[in-house]
């Protein structure tokens, strides 16, 4: 009976061929529950987090509902049980890798993504996806974020601190450059928390 916003991490390491990964989900609700009679009602629509409840002086309505959980809090509160979750979290990774290689083709063509596919150089996009799970324990992608706001507090700032140093990790930043023939199996050598969704150009089943 709360609008809800999810959110995943996610990294895309080459565009030729196309690498890309996902991190943690995190989940937050609404302040108040849905109203019927007010369907526009802000507190029962923005999901942004303690600093826009009190702008809009919903503070007051279930302050317990304003911060970002992890997704294991999550499911508990909208009260799925594990293989639903499990299936959810497949699905998301899917779709996620799905959306991204039906845009390869413009993303590859960019000046720039040509220019360090010629040169061979290291690279790495770091995006967010928001999203939402529906009434049938699906995802639905609201929109994808590049470099999204860098200072996240509470615990999603925890969960994206640790995937950028996770990220870091991945693709070698503290090695001797890796040679690009090389760089698919070291990134998967050293995913941390990442899970791969598309690996050179394939999109990864489970």
């Amino acid at each position: 009976k709360r609008r809800h916003e999810l959110k995943m991490y996610v990294c895309v390491t080459s565009t030729t061929p196309l690498r890309a990964y996902t991190y943690t989900v995190t989940g937050t609700f609404a302040s108040a529950q849905i109203d019927d009679t007010n369907p526009v009602d802000p507190c029962s629509i923005d999901t942004h987090g303690n600093v826009v409840a009190r702008e809009l002086g919903c503070q007051h309505i279930n302050n317990t509902f304003s911060s970002h959980y992890s997704f294991d809090d999550f499911s508990k509160f909208v009260e799925i049980t594990e293989s639903e979750k499990q299936k959810f979290l497949t699905a998301t990774n899917r779709l996620i890798g799905k959306v991204l290689l039906q845009a390869q083709p413009k993303i590859q063509n960019h000046t720039v993504n040509k220019g360090i596919a010629t040169s061979g150089a290291a690279c790495f996009s770091f995006l967010r996806v928001d999203f939402a799970m529906t009434e049938a324990i699906e995802p639905y992608i609201y929109e994808i974020n590049e470099f999204p706001f860098a200072n996240e507090k509470g615990y999603l700032g925890d969960v994206q601190r640790k995937a950028y140093r996770e990220l870091f990790q991945m693709i070698g930043l503290d090695q001797v450059p890796i040679v690009a023939s090389e760089r698919s199996k070291y990134e998967m050598d050293h995913l941390g928390g990442w899970s791969p969704v598309v690996i050179d150009d394939v999109l990864i089943s489970k």
